[in-house]
């Protein structure tokens, strides 16, 4: 799987604390992909499928952030909801009114989440 190649990557590049975000497909990818590394630390999805991502269970105990526009017509937001139900704690669910699947309409609100979530998840972890 190309998202571990890109940890093991990391990890030969001396990173210990890795977390994987990833958007649509990527979304269940990433959370597939959270259990098979220890390097791992935290993981996001945005506008996520919910193919995929049936075993969002197995990311815990790494925390889980999930994003979504509730105006998604590519992917509904019941999707994250879902993915939300499946995971166990540490998670996260936040939804954006009147944002659509790529949540350009919250860019600067998602910027700041990302920011503060990874920084504060990845300073815990290690």
């Amino acid at each position: 799987m190309d998202t571990l190649a890109g940890v093991s990557f990391l990890k030969a590049m001396n990173y210990t604390s890795v977390a994987l975000v990833g958007h649509s497909f990527g979304g269940a990818v990433v959370i597939t992909a959270a259990p098979l590394s220890l390097e791992v630390k935290a993981v996001v999805a945005l506008s996520s499928q919910t193919g995929g991502a049936q075993n969002a269970g197995l990311v815990s105990p790494r925390p889980l952030l999930l994003v979504h526009g509730e105006a998604d017509t590519r992917l509904p937001p019941q999707s994250s909801r879902a993915i939300y139900i499946w995971a166990k704690q540490p998670k996260e669910l936040v939804l954006y009114p009147g944002a659509g699947h790529g949540l350009r309409q919250c860019k600067d609100e998602l910027d700041a989440l990302l920011l503060g979530w990874l920084t504060d998840k990845l300073r815990t972890s290690g």
